[in-house]
């Protein structure tokens, strides 16, 4: 592989690769749908007594990044793998856009424990359980993926040809740190679909604290102006007394280090939901909260 395809591989796959410590199965992998268009995708679930509790996330970093709950079944005696989405946390599609078109998946499985890969076509359903879009999946266990990542990594972190600013830029570390939440940028908005009435937003720098100040808003009413982001949470009652809420972030300015970042959690009843918003000066995200 050439040193420039390399760098496009990082940089491609380290995209939309998402790692999590408390999971017990991980896959990283693609939707291909029928058209042949490609979508990232994750799972990441728990396996007891054959049953699979989890998670899925597809377009990581994406403009219609989306996670969603999984459950299904694991049948050791028959080797047969199932699950399916059953409901939204949070997409940053418009509330407009959004189908609620659910995977719907099932394969057969010799060995969940040992099991590296798998792919297979699935079936795309509307709550109801009317069809939408099929197509297939092609996973691999993350842990591969990562390993495949840090030995390319290495390479380019050896290589003379590649300037120190690159490097820090493609570093396969620093693409998975930066990647472990949704990232909320410009003009972006996500979309979290809340269980409770009553929530509690917290807003505080999980890295290196730089001077960052922001306005925050609640339906356009400014909560905190010109407010400095320390490691020490600062927590803001939220209720959502139509149909949604909507908490806007507008970067005051970028501190001693640009971007200005943030780090944001919904606590949604005992459901804990974190993304970061990462802004210029002047630029706004926001977080839509809907009430299910």
């Amino acid at each position: 592989m050439t040193l420039k395809a390399t760098l496009l591989f990082i940089l491609s796959f380290s995209s939309f690769t998402v790692f999590s410590q408390l999971d017990d199965y991980e896959y990283t992998g693609v939707i291909k749908l029928n058209d042949s268009a490609f979508i990232s995708y994750k799972l990441a679930f728990e396996e007891l007594d054959g049953k699979i509790q989890g998670y899925s996330m597809s377009d990581l970093g994406g403009k219609h990044e989306t996670k969603s709950n999984i459950k299904g079944t694991y049948d050791s005696d028959k080797k047969e793998f199932s699950f399916a989405e059953y409901d939204i946390i949070y997409t940053k599609s418009p509330l407009g856009e959004i189908d609620m078109c659910l995977v719907n998946f099932s394969t057969r499985m010799r060995n969940l424990e040992k099991n590296k890969a798998f792919s297979g076509d699935f079936k795309g359903l509307y709550p109801d359980k009317t069809a939408c879009l099929d197509g297939m999946l092609i996973m691999a266990a993350s842990e591969r993926v990562q390993e495949r990542i840090a030995k390319l990594d290495e390479r380019i972190q050896k290589s003379k040809k590649v300037s120190q600013e690159v490097k820090d830029k493609i570093s396969a570390k620093r693409s998975v740190d930066t990647l472990t939440m949704s990232v909320v940028r410009k003009d972006e908005n996500l979309n979290i679909f809340a269980k409770s009435k009553e929530l509690t937003i917290s807003i505080y720098d999980s890295g290196k604290v730089d001077d960052d100040r922001i306005n925050l808003y609640v339906d356009d009413k400014l909560i905190l102006e010109n407010y400095a982001i320390t490691r020490e949470k600062k927590n803001i009652p939220v209720t959502i007394t139509n149909k949604t809420a909507v908490v806007r972030v507008e970067a005051v300015n970028e501190g001693t280090s640009s971007p200005n970042t943030v780090k944001v959690e919904v606590q949604d009843g005992p459901s804990l939901i974190t993304t970061r918003t990462s802004l210029k000066t002047g630029e706004k995200a926001a977080l839509t909260l809907v009430k299910q």
